[in-house]
């Protein structure tokens, strides 16, 4: 990964989650394509022990079966001598209510280093993959095979599994991914309800389930103690909100305890609009 101390790399990675949680959510739902959210405009601030380091901000739109997502995060820690940026984008179609991407793609960008992940897709594999840099050879390395790059999905076109109306619980899933790199299942269970306050005086509270977020890694990964690190941490919580008068549920905040604190993601603004419902804005 890239050249800075361990605390800010922890910090980076939340981000990278986000954007491989939250952009598609908008778009899960197994209703008639008609009924999906138009359009979605999310903005989250990035935190790592209370302190401001960032923002994300997400656009996703569908035309007919059609769906694209586009996430740009930007991240800056130690009084700015580490920043970040990074952007994502995908599109596709579903088809029976599954995702089916076409193309994805990823690239970031630091003070000293910078790269680019771009897959094309066909008959659900990843078909073609480009990395840039090529990742360093290493001798505890899993390997990947060509059938870890069929049946899954890219990291933004996961959500749709990841929050899809299909009748379970919100928390109730898992799904496989291929980033490029790697090959890994992102796993959400039941954890707790929780309250979130009413964002104007005299509102009501809304009641939000809590999922705990559990990476398995598969292959492409390295076989080391940072890799088990992450995989044994039970406490990277996501809370789901439901916009409303609708069933679509949206990742309200993102929380990623680690030994060097607590990186969080929570929303400051969410619009949606839907061709049932309308216009529909969250804030937090």
């Amino acid at each position: 990964m890239m050249d800075m101390p361990l605390t800010g790399r922890r910090c980076l990675a939340l981000p990278v989650l986000a954007l491989a949680l939250l952009p598609a959510s908008a778009l899960a739902q197994s209703k008639p394509a008609e009924a999906w959210p138009t359009t979605v405009q999310a903005h989250y601030r990035l935190k790592f022990n209370g302190l401001d380091v960032g923002q994300l901000d997400v656009t996703a739109s569908t035309a007919g079966k059609n769906y694209s997502v586009t996430g740009n995060g930007k991240v800056s820690v130690l009084f700015g001598a580490v920043t970040w940026t990074a952007a994502s984008s995908v599109s596709g179609t579903i088809d029976s209510g599954t995702p089916v991407p076409a193309s994805y793609a990823f690239d970031w960008k630091s003070k000293k280093k910078a790269g680019v992940i771009k897959m094309r897709f066909k008959d659900r594999t990843a078909a073609h993959v480009e990395v840039a840099p090529a990742p360093e050879p290493h001798p505890d390395v899993v390997p990947l095979t060509p059938s870890h790059k069929t049946g899954a999905l890219d990291p933004v076109s996961a959500v749709l599994m990841l929050t899809k109306a299909d009748g379970r619980p919100p928390c109730d899933r898992r799904v496989g991914i291929f980033d490029g790199k790697n090959r890994y299942d992102i796993v959400l269970t039941y954890k707790r309800l929780t309250r979130i306050a009413p964002s104007k005086a005299g509102g009501a509270s809304e009641v939000a389930t809590v999922c705990r977020a559990m990476y398995q890694p598969i292959a492409g990964h390295r076989d080391n103690a940072s890799t088990k690190t992450y995989a044994a941490n039970r406490d990277v919580e996501v809370v789901m909100r439901r916009v409303p008068g609708s069933e679509l549920l949206i990742p309200y905040s993102v929380s990623i305890p680690t030994a060097w604190g607590t990186g969080t993601m929570v929303t400051e603004r969410i619009d949606v609009t839907t061709q049932s419902v309308g216009r529909v804005a969250m804030t937090r």
